[in-house]
């Protein structure tokens, strides 16, 4: 019966030990990405259009930093490593992950950001991948809008056009003629 109680707190011994590291949620545009999940960005859009943020708390409200690795860092525009990064503070804590200036490129580059979030004693490791597609295709149709059809002065009209015309004269002098 005693090695049944030892055992036992053991266990509970080790089960708190192993929630006292930082808990983690990791977001991009405030949908909730899975550890070893991924964001896709299109090529030439801005590091801020990731909308990437992470909530960090721990359960005993010591204070946590997190730091980052990031594959292909040679590939990022304007950003690095550091962009991830924040200095430990008391928990919780939110942080949105910005860069003014930063951009992705070149098209089809995979960037593997491992983030470790440590409260001194306990570290809790997040990773997940970056890829960058092909480069945004251009908006069409809303003058105005980015690559949208928006001009002024003359200008020939296309040959479907001259075709419409045609058919509505034709069809015009033929319900006359009726």
């Amino acid at each position: 019966m005693r090695f049944m109680l030892f055992a036992l707190l053991a266990l509970c011994a080790g089960a708190l030990s192993a929630q006292s590291a930082p808990v983690v949620t990791v977001t991009s545009l405030g949908v909730q990405i899975p550890n070893s999940g991924g964001v896709n960005v299109a090529a030439n859009s801005t590091f801020n259009s990731m909308g990437l943020a992470y909530d960090v708390s721990d359960p005993q409200n010591d204070p946590v930093g997190v730091t980052a690795t990031v594959s292909n860092i040679a590939a990022a525009i304007n950003w690095s490593e550091a962009t991830f990064n924040k200095a430990s503070q008391a928990t919780p804590w939110a942080h949105s992950v910005t860069a003014a200036l930063g951009e992705f490129g070149p098209a089809n580059t995979v960037h593997v950001v491992t983030l470790t979030f440590s409260d001194g004693t306990n570290d809790t490791i997040f990773s997940f991948t970056i890829s960058v597609g092909a480069t945004a295709p251009a908006q069409s149709g809303l003058p105005g809008d980015d690559g949208g059809a928006c001009s002024a002065g003359g200008g020939s009209l296309p040959a479907s056009a001259g075709v419409l015309f045609a058919a509505l004269a034709w069809r015009r002098r033929r319900a006359r003629r009726l």
